[in-house]
């Protein structure tokens, strides 16, 4: 029977969600902010066809001079594309697939979290005010965001395994807290920032209802310990060596993008950009059904709090939990806060406040849905509260869906999206985030710092003679690894038309020597003194690489271990 039921909300739940992907049922591309995610999901592939099972650097990027693409962008979505891509899906709909992906598995992560609360109706209720808030269509269809849009997907599952812990403090609960942490930080690491401001509240507030303090304290650190460690070969290095990076550079224009209150009541929906003001061309309104659900829970609850019946003290202490949270994360977003922004300056890497609607949303479909949870403990008819859900959920959806679909479609092939000049020159001048300190460089119209280059003067091939006379031939070309021999008539200078960030190393005939990369855009350039040799330029772990490599392969092993022996021990 529990079977059956878990099957039919599994059913109910994926019907629900349709709508939000329906649009991209097609074999069209659409116009996004970030649109490079077909580039780099090509290049990743690419680089695994190499032998990389982690590429840290991939060539090609930014006008062709290499990108450390993913020692700094979270990985975890296009390893999910990548699956879809090898499994016969081309570029375009194996990124539709994990858009599509994640608008059912918020459905499915926002019920199975309502039902630790709520009866069936009203967690589908919350469902689908979860999955049809304007902000995850603004993530999907508008920005494009994938990582951040994904991300709605895991929070949910973050906030059931605290729950789960709580009940029932166990090893295994917390291992698998520490296990959607680090898909968490995997997925998007912008968004795992302010959701540890809701997990410090989580921690405390159930904490202090525990039981057995010592032990949810004991298990929710061993958890947290975990997740950050399995996560560690990509937030670690991410996190020391952007200060090599333009990254830095970037910070502190977090104030124009504050949303003001009455923006949570309406701004026009629209594709364009966070801008100063009231002006944005993206819409940050909550919806007026939440709003309305909102009001209804704070009248309901008065009711039901004086209202002489059993009273459920749990779910009270949740709903004002819950309110608070919702509260914070809104006015987090929002100019009054400032005082914590302008003081917190790590926060400044979040470039937009209003990212901390990611968690918040989950509270406002929390808090929304429980007034007719309330209504439902009052006037004990299931089926009352049954047709009140399903009424609230379809009309939710028909007033909702039209805005879960692109401004247009762009009627492209995978092979239009990964040309040569797609990618050396177009992607190229979208952003220099990654690249080193140093180069030359401009800004945009939009403040964000590019690489100050010409198309005339993009590099031909991937090395160049500055000096001297010589015969090379290309041995072997991958991303993280080119082989030349040279037979240098004279001394020569030999510039390898790729950044000098940190991990590349050049050997010449086996032993290191210096790389010199004074010039405009900090090219590899090795002086090298008449003779035959062979060159070998290799991208490197740097230490904290390797270390965060080797945290993460233990805390692996040790979860393997863990269920291994479990398993054992069941039989």
């Amino acid at each position: 029977m529990r079977k059956k039921i878990f099957l039919t909300d599994i059913f109910l739940l994926l019907i629900i969600s349709i709508p939000t992907f329906l649009s991209l049922l097609n074999p069209y591309y659409f116009t996004i902010h970030d649109n490079q995610h077909p580039v780099r999901l090509y290049l990743l592939n690419e680089a695994i066809n190499q032998g990389y099972l982690y590429p840290r650097w991939v060539d090609k990027l930014t006008f062709g001079f290499g990108d450390p693409l993913f020692n700094f962008y979270p990985p975890l979505v296009y390893y999910l594309a990548l699956i879809f891509y090898r499994l016969g899906f081309s570029l375009i709909w194996s990124v539709k697939l994990v858009f599509i992906l994640g608008f059912i598995l918020s459905s499915f992560s926002m019920f199975f979290l309502a039902k630790k609360f709520f009866s069936r109706p009203v967690s589908f209720l919350a469902a689908t005010l979860y999955n049809y808030l304007f902000y995850h269509a603004v993530n999907a269809y508008v920005r494009g965001a994938l990582a951040d849009f994904f991300s709605m997907a895991v929070i949910p599952f973050l906030f059931l395994t605290i729950i789960n812990l709580y009940q029932k403090p166990t090893l295994k609960n917390s291992l698998f807290f520490g296990l959607t942490l680090s898909f968490l930080i995997l997925t998007h690491q912008l968004i795992a920032f302010p959701t540890f401001f809701f997990l410090f509240f989580f921690f405390l507030f159930y904490w202090f209802l525990s039981k057995d303090k010592f032990l949810f304290l004991k298990y929710v650190l061993i958890g947290g310990i975990f997740g950050l460690s399995l996560s560690s070969f990509y937030w670690l290095p991410m996190f020391y060596e952007k200060q090599f990076t333009f990254l830095d550079k970037e910070l502190g224009g977090y104030s124009d993008h504050f949303i003001y209150p009455y923006q949570f009541w309406y701004s026009p929906w629209g594709f364009g950009a966070s801008i100063k003001e009231m002006e944005d061309g993206m819409s940050f309104q909550i919806g007026k059904i939440p709003i309305f659900l909102l009001g209804f829970s704070l009248f309901i609850f008065l009711i039901y709090f004086l209202k002489k019946v059993k009273k459920d003290f749990f779910l009270i202490f949740n709903f004002l939990f819950f309110l608070f949270l919702m509260i914070f994360g809104l006015w987090m977003t929002t100019s009054y806060s400032d005082i914590i922004w302008k003081n917190f300056k790590m926060l400044w890497s979040l470039q937009f406040p209003w990212r901390f609607l990611a968690p918040t949303s989950v509270f406002i479909a929390l808090v929304a849905s429980v007034g007719i949870y309330f209504l439902e403990k009052i006037i004990k008819s299931e089926k009352t509260i049954w047709f009140i859900c399903l009424f609230l959920i379809i009309l939710t959806i028909f007033k909702y869906y039209q805005y879960f679909k692109p401004q247009s479609y762009l009627y492209v092939s995978d092979r239009d999206l990964v040309t040569d000049e797609e990618i050396f020159w177009k992607q190229s001048k979208t952003v220099l985030h990654f690249v080193p300190k140093g180069v030359k460089a401009k800004k945009n119209e939009y403040g964000v710092y590019i690489l100050d280059i010409e198309k005339k003067d993009l590099p031909k091939t991937i090395f160049e003679i500055k000096k001297g006379e010589a015969k090379v031939k290309i041995l072997e070309s991958r991303f993280q690894n080119k082989k030349f021999f040279i037979d240098a008539k004279t001394s020569i200078t030999f510039q390898l038309n790729t950044f000098n960030f940190p991990g590349w190393q050049v050997y010449l005939d086996g032993k290191r020597i210096k790389i010199n990369n004074k010039n405009n855009y900090k090219l590899i350039t090795v002086f090298i003194p008449k003779g035959v040799y062979n060159l070998e330029f290799k991208f490197e772990d740097t230490v904290v690489r390797k270390f965060g490599n080797w945290i993460s392969i233990f805390s692996l092993i040790f979860f393997f271990y863990f269920t291994k022996i479990k398993k054992y021990e069941k039989n």
